[in-house]
């Protein structure tokens, strides 16, 4: 979900990239009640956003109904002997995921999910190394040892990155699903392993930067201030200060200005679609409590027209929310969310919910779901 994350999962991100990026110290590696069926029309796609002091309003659209074929997994979030359960929206109904290692009060567990994959890490007494496992079906499958892993842009394995327990070195290696290696490990910078892959580069973050790092040796090849999301053919990243954004072709030159929505907080995380044409972009507002305000924008690539989503902007619980593409073109999202117009709203006023939206749809389409309000939720590609 980043959760992030999106789910806010943390908010979730060789030799010669050290020197490359002029470390001087190796840092620490980070892994990376029922909605009212109130219908919340969409303002028109516009180049610039809400007007600033827009209210917040309750997460609200119409009933979500039957058929929506979204799944989701809940729980493993770290919590000590916590094993994930895998949701049907539509039944409500919870499947255990088979093929993990029994409770056990020294492992946690948490889930993620890439591209068209999802991930459970199990980790034991060794913190820095993890289990690696392949959700398949409602089976767990084990792909790795390792610290995390994603899968390669075109569809080709999977990398891996590790970093061994008593401060040995890290690395990253390419595999196949069955465990073969396609790309021996080479060592990395343990504060700029790379977790996401592009047709550009391997996509890495230090610091405040975002790097592209070639595929063969791990060498840098670009730097950005961001980058926000990719698509097959391009990257949407943050300009220099931060204040606008552009589509930009790496290693070309080429680059696509693009308006930053008008009142809106930081930009997170994005999620490309389908094709690639819509860029969904939430933007974060902090907030005096353990919340933040959401506001999602989806970026048409083509027209570079932003599309407000309904009931935007809205209160969510920070380590809940997620949000991920279906293949067939519906933007999911899923946390807390806030169910009151109370401008101060309790922990009581939030509550777990899932809404599906599709480009061109003036309402969401939303559920409350049979979850406690601080589970955390990855959305299953």
């Amino acid at each position: 979900m980043v959760w992030s994350p999106s789910r806010v999962i943390g908010g979730f991100p060789v030799v010669v990239l050290a020197c490359l990026v002029g470390c001087t110290s190796t840092p620490q590696a980070a892994r990376p009640a029922t909605a009212a069926p109130q219908v919340t029309a969409s303002p028109a796609p516009s180049r610039h956003g809400p007007f600033p002091g827009q209210p917040l309003a309750p997460f609200s659209g119409r009933p979500l109904g039957p058929g929506s074929g979204i799944r989701l997994v809940v729980g493993g979030d770290d919590t000590p002997g916590a094993t994930p359960v895998i949701l049907d929206v539509d039944t409500g109904s919870s499947t255990p995921v088979r093929g993990l290692p029994d409770p056990d009060p020294r492992l946690t567990f948490s889930a993620f999910a890439h591209g068209g994959h999802t991930v459970i890490v199990v980790n034991g007494p060794a913190a820095d190394r993890g289990r690696l496992y392949l959700l398949k079906g409602d089976e767990a499958r084990e792909l790795a040892t390792g610290w995390y892993a994603f899968p390669a842009f075109d569809g080709s394995g999977f990398w891996v990155t590790d970093r061994p327990a008593h401060d040995g070195p890290c690395t990253v290696r390419k595999q196949a699903e069955d465990g073969k290696v396609l790309r021996r490990p080479r060592w990395s910078h343990c504060g700029a392993l790379p977790f996401a892959d592009t047709p550009y580069g391997l996509h890495a973050g230090h610091r405040d930067e975002s790097l592209l790092l070639a595929h063969d040796s791990l060498r840098k090849t670009a730097t950005y201030p961001r980058i926000v999301a990719a698509t097959s053919r391009e990257l949407l990243v943050e300009r220099p200060g931060g204040k606008d954004l552009a589509v930009v072709i790496p290693g070309t030159g080429k680059e696509r200005p693009v308006g930053r929505p008008a009142g809106a907080g930081e930009a997170r995380d994005g999620e490309a679609g389908p094709g690639g044409r819509y860029i969904a972009v939430p933007f974060l507002t902090p907030t005096a409590g353990p919340h933040e305000n959401l506001d999602v924008w989806v970026l048409d690539t083509r027209t570079l027209d932003w599309a407000h989503l309904p009931s935007m902007p809205v209160p969510v619980d920070v380590k809940t929310r997620a949000m991920r593409w279906t293949p067939d073109g519906r933007l999911v999202l899923a946390g807390a969310f806030v169910t009151t117009a109370d401008a101060h709203p309790r922990e009581s006023d939030y509550a777990g919910m899932i809404a599906v939206w599709r480009p061109g749809e003036r309402a969401l389409s939303v559920e409350r779901l049979p979850v406690d309000r601080r589970t955390t939720l990855t959305i299953i590609p």
